[in-house]
């Protein structure tokens, strides 16, 4: 594992000098923008945590730019609250008691802070209508004369057509649909179906 790089060190030590209480406050007002607002506090609001947690500019902004940044990752990475405490302790080297706030901040607001970012990533996007498929069969003879021996290859070709989102299209002159082609050979498709696999516990656990 990778040791945290200076700029986490210092994130680390600003997020220590504030108590638990006041991290768990902050980190809340801090999760309810992101998604929404790129100003994280206004310059009012941070001289006001500035005094009220006696940290310096400096480190307040470490501070807040490293929360969202754990947020972030833990929206797309798609962690449960026990993985994200955990990895805020064996990554970073939060203590436990600010590591535990820091869960329950993302305990009570990672679905609101996940919608918004699928709200934001979603639209624009273009919808998937329909997919198709077919399979083809390879077959390829050695170059040597005196052999007979055949090698034959299978690979899946999937076609994947796609709508603009309705809500892009309302406001674009541009639209219409497109498709894209996908081939995989046996492997490939193997490969394919198990990150289906690992996405769908993913979701499950996440819905759990």
């Amino acid at each position: 594992m990778a040791a945290p790089t200076e700029g986490a060190v210092e994130a680390v030590a600003a997020v220590h000098k504030v108590s638990v209480d006041a991290l768990g406050s902050i980190a809340k007002r801090l999760i309810r923008r992101l998604g929404e607002s790129k100003q994280l506090l206004t310059e009012e609001e941070e001289r006001q945590a500035c005094t009220t947690l006696k940290l310096s500019t400096a480190e307040l902004q470490a501070l807040l730019e490293f929360s969202a940044y754990v947020f972030e990752q833990a929206a797309y990475q798609m962690q449960r609250p026990e993985q994200f405490e955990a990895h805020l302790a064996a990554t970073y080297g939060v203590a436990p008691a600010h590591a535990t706030a820091l869960r329950h901040v993302w305990e009570a607001e990672a679905t609101g802070y996940v919608n918004r970012l699928r709200d934001q990533h979603i639209l624009g996007a273009k919808v998937l209508r329909d997919t198709t498929w077919t399979t083809h069969l390879c077959v390829a003879k050695s170059a040597d004369a005196s052999s007979a021996t055949k090698k034959t290859e299978s690979t899946a070709i999937f076609q994947f057509h796609f709508d603009e989102d309705q809500k892009a299209s309302s406001s674009s002159s541009g639209g219409g649909d497109s498709s894209l082609a996908v081939e995989c050979s046996h492997q490939e498709l193997y490969g394919f179906f198990q990150k289906l696999q690992d996405i769908q516990r993913t979701i499950d656990n996440l819905s759990s």
